[in-house]
């Protein structure tokens, strides 16, 4: 009798392909049958893991300082961008850094992440044919043949694995094409798609269109399925441009060791000896003083701000399931890149030639070079709106009175600013100057002021820079004189000036100690955050009527072209931002002007109608008629 073969195994008929007299002999009887490994590596369920998961548990680094098994701690910055890219809504990411920030490896992982777990075609566009068969050569094929994870879907084939291209055991291939040739990037449909270093693609593909448009259509038959990551150093083309565009953008802030507080580094916080030069930095190093605390950090304590930073979003954070997203990564946040060398950059772009301006932007704040333009007011412009009011006379019609003041390392630029009853609040400087003491600024606040009517005035408000930059030679923040001395004379508040056009256009925080003490405050106190680039446009706008009008602010008799010169200093760029154009050029006036501008926005609500005096009445009598 037949023996019954067992339930688990599936009964299937023989497929017509095997010649008849093998099918007969095998009829009726059980056997195995042992599937060749391709059709296994089709079969293979893909792992489901993050990214960043994949690469720190079975990537492999071929070459270069950190040979061996991938760790973030190399680079912790990248784990998000990879995180990002391997999220099931995100289309595209664009990494726009400097040299040495990790682009090519967090690509690298991306793509073997994607090899393995999201199987698809896979494009990877270089800017020429030399760098893209090194890229493949030197990075790609070492990273799948030294990663255990990728290796088993090389196939022993010589053909299979070439520099242009790769064809993989489980049905994917890479092809690695070049920018500068549209017959490289033809034909070939991909899931996935890898640009590198696309700053320095060509601004067209031979007659045809950019490169970055040509790379995206080899996506279309991946309707709502396809990823692609694009990579760079800036250098003016697409990858900043790419980033800025994007539905969410994120910048990396770093955590200060002693506050606490998350920053953005800059170059105004840079700590520099007295005379320092490129060379002399390069030797000895920098400090950076803390943006909120200023607190000094010297190279390890800035590695530490960095290896505990986070990413912020600064564009597109009310976007839940953003499809671009993009990544701004500068060398303040870079772990490669020393202070000394940063500074050294920094102090070479202020004096030296245009390469080394944009070698400070492309290269250490990864943004597009913009060249320098001359400011649009010139000192004859300012000096229209000079009043016939003679310096310390208070204009008529005077709400109120505000001390603005600029605080310098070793001393105070002020301006006097009486402001109008409302409801058109004028602006009029009574006065201006410079002064060495804070004596001399409460000496301001007890003087009395007059009209032309001998009306006494006073000050009963005002600003100060609450001095925490330091730039250049400058070796203490007057932050914490500032805090000290605003408490004692409560007339005046300290602010913080705020760059950028996102967030509120006045904000407070209240401060209980002293900055890098523990010190109280006596009562606390508040300090103003102001978006200045707002009030900037808002300056902007008064000077550009006439001065005869409500809206515009004057200035008392006395100023010249020396006061004039402070408003020529700023001006904006292609991407209406306020640069500073002129190095060297002092700008304090026109600060303190801003500032005056941003505290009438704090107190207009405040100011009242003026008193309307009442109308007396005329009676006219004509006597007693007694007839």
């Amino acid at each position: 009798m037949q023996p019954s073969l067992p339930e688990t195994i599936r009964k299937l008929p023989l497929p017509e392909w095997i010649p008849a007299p093998i099918r007969a002999g095998l009829a009726g009887r059980q056997f195995s049958v042992e599937l060749p490994k391709p059709v296994k590596q089709r079969l293979r369920q893909p792992e489901k893991m993050k990214v960043s998961e994949w690469a720190e548990k079975y990537r492999m680094v071929p070459d270069g300082a950190h040979v061996g098994a991938w760790r973030h701690d190399y680079a912790p910055h990248t784990v998000k961008i990879m995180d990002t890219f391997g999220l099931p809504w995100v289309r595209e990411v664009w990494f726009c850094g400097v040299e040495q920030s990790g682009k090519t490896n967090t690509m690298m992982n991306c793509l073997g992440w994607a090899t393995d777990c999201d199987p698809g075609n896979i494009f990877y566009l270089m800017p020429t044919e030399d760098t893209a068969k090194k890229v493949v050569g030197e990075k790609i094929r070492p990273t799948f043949q030294k990663t255990p994870r990728l290796s088993r879907y090389l196939s022993n084939r010589q053909d299979d694995t070439t520099l242009s291209k790769i064809t993989m055991l489980h049905g994917v291939s890479m092809l690695a094409a070049w920018a500068n040739s549209p017959s490289s990037m033809a034909t070939f449909t991909a899931k996935h798609c890898f640009g590198d270093e696309v700053d320095k693609y060509p601004a067209m593909s031979g007659k045809e269109a950019d490169p970055i448009t040509l790379i995206k259509k080899r996506n279309r038959t991946y309707k709502g399925r396809f990823k692609r990551f694009f990579a760079s150093t800036p250098a003016g083309l697409y990858i900043y441009k790419g980033v800025q565009s994007c539905h969410q953008v994120w910048e990396p802030r770093v955590k200060c060791p002693e506050c606490g507080e998350l920053v953005k580094m800059d170059a105004e916080h840079l700590v520099l000896p007295v005379g320092a030069t490129p060379e002399s930095i390069e030797q000895s190093g920098a400090e950076y003083a803390c943006n909120e605390c200023a607190a000094l950090w010297d190279d390890t304590a800035r590695e530490h701000a960095v290896r505990h930073s986070r990413w912020h979003c600064v564009k597109g954070s009310d976007v839940a399931r953003p499809a671009k997203v993009g990544f701004h990564h500068r060398s303040w946040e870079c772990l490669d890149i020393t202070l000394g060398e940063i500074a050294a950059a920094h102090l070479r772009a202020k004096t030296g030639t245009t390469a080394d301006k944009v070698a400070w932007a492309n290269g250490y704040e990864a943004i597009d070079y913009i060249e320098e333009t001359v400011g649009q007011l010139s000192e004859g412009h300012v000096l229209k709106f000079r009043s016939e009011l003679p310096r310390n006379l208070v204009p008529p019609d005077t709400a109120r009175l505000a001390l603005i003041v600029d605080t310098q390392q070793a001393s105070f630029y002020y301006t006097l600013w009486a402001y109008s009853y409302a409801p058109e609040i004028r602006m009029h400087m009574v006065r201006h100057g410079i002064v060495e003491q804070f004596e001399d600024l409460e000496g301001m606040l007890q003087e009395v002021y007059f009209d032309h009517e001998e009306k006494q005035f006073r000050v009963s408000g005002g600003l100060q820079d609450s001095g925490g930059t330091r730039a250049g030679y400058q070796k203490h923040s007057r932050t914490v004189e500032v805090y000290e001395w605003c408490s004692r004379n409560r007339t005046i508040m300290p602010f913080k000036g705020m760059h950028g056009r996102t967030g509120d256009l006045l904000s407070y925080k209240d401060v209980a100690t002293l900055p890098g003490t523990n010190k109280k405050i006596p009562g606390g106190m508040k300090r103003a955050n102001v978006r200045v680039d707002m009030f900037k446009d808002d300056l902007e706008r008064r000077l550009g009527y006439e001065p005869d009008d409500p809206q515009a602010i004057s200035f008392h008799s006395d100023i010249d072209e020396a006061f004039a010169k402070h408003f020529t200093g700023e001006n904006k760029d292609d991407h209406g931002d306020w640069k500073h154009t002129k190095k060297g050029q002092r700008i304090d006036f026109y600060d303190c002007t801003v500032a005056a501008v941003a505290y009438r926005e704090m107190i207009k609500l405040r100011i009242p109608k003026k008193e309307q005096q009442p109308i007396q009445r005329r009676v006219l009598s004509r006597g007693v008629n007694r007839g």
